[in-house]
């Protein structure tokens, strides 16, 4: 018999929130099954992979740099070796975000943030009114996971459409040892932060560890070197896309 996945493990797999899965089963979307006297919405694995195997090419969303695309809501990585390459990536990357109308969030130590700025303005871009206007946010990063999440909850709680840039040196000049990189590299992992949204963490080969390496390549979806992007081979995929066996006998959504 098939094991059945809640709504719960269904919106992680995904990315998406409990909301629109709700909304997509509501029409005919996305099929599921209601189990039990509360008629609880459950699927089955080969309808949630088949689903994401379809809607995933109209979910694409445009980097800005080289060309690249990927999935809304990727969680994605830029291993570089100096900062002339860093600002390669950045700057494109926030452009894009400032083209398409999304809420884009800069989060460097001050004088790399001060240098994206000021190429952002040579290219024609009015950073203070965007910074003005709340469309564009630039932080030197906070002391702890906690204060980071808070502070990132603040924004994305208004904003459908939302991109981040950080480079992850911030979080050295904080003082974070590997466990506070760890904790708040996981939270883009949750489903309330991946729909509609773009993360991406630029790590200095010079200045993190071989951990702090392979702790990152580990928890995002993508990984940009050298100007490729591929999908990261270390990603931990979550526990639910394990979860197979085929099941008879529940009653389709209506």
């Amino acid at each position: 018999m098939e094991r059945l996945l809640d709504i719960k493990d269904a919106a992680e797999l995904l990315k998406v929130s409990e909301k629109s899965l709700r909304r997509w089963t509501t029409s005919g979307k996305l099929r599921c099954y209601r189990v039990g006297g509360k008629r609880e919405r459950r699927f089955r694995m080969r309808d949630l992979e088949e689903f994401l195997q379809n809607s995933q090419s109209d979910r694409l969303k445009p980097l800005g740099v080289g060309g690249h695309r990927v999935p809304d809501g990727s969680h994605m990585t830029h291993f570089y070796s100096g900062k002339e390459e860093a600002l390669e990536v950045s700057v494109p990357y926030v452009l894009e975000g400032i083209t398409q109308g999304e809420v884009v969030v800069v989060v460097m130590p001050p004088e790399r943030s001060k240098e994206l700025l000021v190429n952002l303005d040579r290219l024609n871009h009015s950073v203070s009114r965007r910074l003005n206007s709340g469309r564009l946010h630039v932080s030197a990063g906070m002391d702890s996971p906690e204060e980071m999440m808070s502070y990132l909850g603040g924004i994305v709680r208004k904003t459908d459409k939302f991109r981040l840039v950080g480079d992850m040196i911030w979080a050295i000049r904080k003082g974070w040892d590997l466990a506070a990189l760890r904790s708040l590299e996981e939270t883009p992992d949750s489903s309330r932060w991946r729909e509609g949204r773009l993360f991406l963490c630029q790590y200095s080969l010079a200045d993190f560890s071989g951990a702090d390496i392979m702790m990152a390549a580990e928890l995002h979806t993508h990984v940009m070197y050298q100007g490729r992007m591929e999908k990261s081979p270390f990603y931990h995929q979550n526990r639910v896309s394990r979860m197979s066996s085929p099941s008879k006998g529940f009653p389709p959504c209506k």
